[in-house]
């Protein structure tokens, strides 16, 4: 039996890494000498392998069992002799001892970084190290790799390549889809290539795509020379796919630069009902701007010819408080179930001063205080978080009676009674499909932030005399005006989000007591499905104008499905909307879904899951399901990008900067064909 090959032989038993390099040889490329240790070593070592259909608990003994075995079991006679002749003809110092397997470097299952390679090995530990290389065919995440590709675990071959160690001044990888990319993309992962060099590099791996295929190679810059170590194919990130939500509109071109995604206050997509409320204000209510919902999700455009009277700053506080006792006048008057054309009433009476008049004043106020610390005191720009810190406001309310819930002890309860007195109408989300903290109670101690019993208030005095030592005397009394109206507009921002909630639920109540009447008449088959439903359609019915029948349970499982594929196709990045986000090294696609920050050993199986890691191994990614992928570290031609774009799977590497923005929780739009990472919600909206 014959243990090794010589890589002059290109046949299907050198494995995917060293027919590649036989490959690149036969093109004239300069390649390190080698041998390859054949799949007949792993036969003789492992013998009897268990017929693996699938990966669970019980199979990581086994595997870990084999492994061990395999480190173990003594040499086939012959074997250490003539590697150690085959060492002695290549004559490295030191080598590289790479896996070379039948799922490796073809088509659609590369298999990057699955299996262990390993460099610079000196030659008396490449006997030990081939040992490793072989284990790796069955490692859990190898072993999870193969059965997602339909592929039985260490299939044949199982061979190890042997060559060469070089050692350059400089190195990385290539890739180039003729039909898809205008020239080959070239990545460093050390040192610097000489433009010459890189000229080569670019025009030699052209000539080699065009004939074999959109292909990525691996190579090493030498002593004035480009030394290539591997060639692959390459599947670039798919074009991005025009957004269906466009399509919606009349005039795509011009109508999609004028509407927004209204990414910063609804990033998820909407319920029908939800979009139906949008519908009725944007029809009645006269406040700048017009919306609809496209594709699923919130959008809107400035409409300057339905602006309602304006407000100054200074009678913001006055105006907001005659409009909270209406509106808790006319709560009082539903009911706790009140009737639907009531509680939409109430809705769109709300709706228009908060939107229209107050909010515009808020602004204002805002933009007044800008606009003085440019005018007079352009440092004091940079005082501004700090400025409108510390406000008594609903927020700080909220976070006040929140940490007496977690720190109440027997009191607790008592204290979750007071949270859901005041702000038991608010929900995670601004949907009316949402569950108020009313209806669930328990998540209000599910964050973090409301296990703080204290908090630290900024210096916002201490910044306001920074600013007043920076300016004239005379400008003293604009300048504490202008910061008291400031920092009123960020409380009363809060007391219309919360006024708002308290308007949106009554709506919700109304809606979730039909649902109850439909679930009860066997219509649906619970009441959540209300919100299914075209709001138009339960009008309709709350008027008794039609009669629920069978189709109701159809429509809402229609309309909840529509909801649901929204979420997994989200329009693109609205960046210039929004400041927190991040830049990498796009593979792909969009996805929205809730950040989970990678640690080692934890279990990553959630459909909306985003995964957010410093770095991930290769051997792990088989093992994750996630929505999206992003990594601080890596390049678009990593490992971790190959797999994403083996997977389907959206993911943005590079991403440096990501931790210091997200936190576990926070919503996130991956935009794949962007290359950005957008934070779309905190955990508390969770």
């Amino acid at each position: 039996m014959s243990f090794f090959a010589d890589l002059r032989v290109a046949d299907a038993w050198l494995g995917g890494k060293a027919r590649s390099l036989v490959h690149l040889a036969e093109h004239g490329f300069a390649t390190p000498p080698g041998f390859v240790v054949t799949d007949a070593l792993f036969r003789a070592l492992c013998p009897i392998l268990p017929n693996i259909k699938q990966l669970d608990q019980s199979l990581l003994g086994s595997l870990d069992s084999l492994r061990a075995s395999l480190m173990e079991v003594p040499w086939p006679t012959g074997f250490c002799a003539e590697l150690s002749a085959r060492l002695t003809a290549v004559g490295a110092a030191r080598y590289a001892v790479r896996s070379s397997f039948a799922g490796e470097d073809v088509p659609g299952q590369l298999a990057p970084g699955v299996y262990e390679s390993y460099l610079k090995v000196p030659a008396a530990d490449v006997e030990q190290t081939i040992r490793q290389v072989l284990c790796s065919a069955l490692a859990p995440g190898a072993v999870a790799y193969a059965l997602a590709h339909g592929q039985k675990p260490a299939k044949a071959p199982v061979a190890v390549l042997v060559h060469a160690f070089v050692a350059g001044q400089a190195e990385g990888s290539a890739a180039f889809a003729p039909a898809r990319m205008d020239e080959p993309l070239v990545t460093l992962r050390s040192g610097q290539l000489p433009a010459e060099a890189k000229l080569e590099l670019a025009e030699r791996l052209a000539v080699l795509a065009h004939g074999r295929g959109p292909t990525e190679i691996e190579w090493v810059f030498c002593d004035g020379h480009l030394v290539y170590l591997q060639a692959r194919p390459f599947e670039p990130p798919a074009p991005p796919a025009p957004w269906p939500g466009f399509d919606e509109l009349a005039d795509k071109d011009t109508a999609r630069a004028e509407w927004r995604w209204d990414a910063a206050h609804n990033p998820l997509p909407l319920s029908p009902a939800q979009a139906g409320l949008v519908e009725l204000v944007d029809e009645r209510c006269s406040i700048g701007i017009r919306q609809r919902v496209l594709g699923g999700y919130l959008f809107y455009t400035r409409d300057d010819g339905s602006i309602p009277p304006r407000i100054a700053a200074e009678a913001a506080g006055e105006f907001f408080a005659l409009l909270r006792v209406q509106v808790e006048s006319r709560l009082a008057n539903l009911g706790v179930e009140p009737e639907l054309e009531a509680a939409l009433s109430l809705f769109v009476f709300a709706y228009e001063p908060i939107f229209g008049v107050l909010q515009p004043a808020l602004r204002l106020a805002h933009q007044n205080l800008r606009s003085f610390l440019q005018d007079h005191a352009p440092q004091g720009l940079a005082l501004l978080p700090v400025l409108r810190a510390g406000v008594s406001s609903m927020a700080s309310e909220r976070r006040e009676m929140a940490a007496k819930m977690a720190c109440a002890g027997s009191q607790a309860e008592v204290a979750r009674t007071s949270y859901l007195e005041l702000f038991g109408d608010e929900a995670p989300m601004w949907d009316v499909c949402s569950v108020t903290y009313a209806e669930s109670p328990e998540v209000l101690l599910s964050h973090d932030e409301r296990h703080a019993c204290a908090s630290v208030s900024p210096d916002w005095q201490g910044a306001s005399a920074q600013v007043q030592s920076m300016v004239p005397a005379h400008l003293h009394p604009e300048w504490l005006q202008l910061l008291t109206l400031a920092r009123e507009a960020v409380a009363l921002g809060e007391a219309d989000d919360w006024l708002y909630a308290r308007a949106q639920a009554a709506v919700r109540r109304s809606l979730l007591g039909i649902g109850e009447r439909l679930r009860a008449g066997a219509h649906v088959s619970e009441a959540s499905d209300v919100f299914y439903l075209p709001l138009g359609l339960l009008r309709d019915f709350a008027r008794g104008q039609v009669a629920a029948g069978s189709s109701l349970a159809t429509l809402a499982a229609k309309g909840r499905e529509g909801w649901q594929l929204a979420r997994g196709l989200p329009p693109p990045s609205p960046e210039a909307a929004l400041a927190k986000f991040v830049h990498g090294a796009g593979t792909g696609g969009r996805a929205i879904g809730r950040v989970v920050w990678h640690k080692p050993g934890r279990h990553i199986d959630a459909l909306d899951t985003v995964l957010l890691a410093k770095t991930l191994l290769p051997t792990e990614l088989p093992l994750i399901n996630a929505v999206a992928i992003v990594t601080e570290t890596g390049g678009p031609l990593d490992h971790v990008a190959a797999q994403a774009r083996e997977r389907g799977i959206p993911a943005v590497v590079g991403a440096a900067g990501a931790s210091s923005v997200f936190a576990d929780g926070d919503l996130a739009l991956v935009d794949g064909d962007a290359g950005l990472v957008v934070k779309l919600g905190t955990a508390k909206s969770a």
